[in-house]
């Protein structure tokens, strides 16, 4: 009996939930919601500043 695992998308705005290969991906690799169309693209830290890039 073999096994198959199966990876699934869900849309954090609309809760669409699909396998993965049944959804599109952008030219970088993150999933775009075929229903919405949001990207999965990781939020920018708004805590982060130019001075804390720096070793000073």
């Amino acid at each position: 009996m073999s096994f198959e695992w199966v990876s699934y998308f869900t849309c954090e705005e609309c809760g669409l939930e699909r396998p993965s290969p049944e959804v599109p991906y952008d030219r970088l690799g993150y999933a775009v919601c075929p229903s919405c169309g949001a990207e999965t693209r990781p939020a920018a830290s708004a805590t982060v500043d130019a001075s804390t890039l720096v070793d000073g």
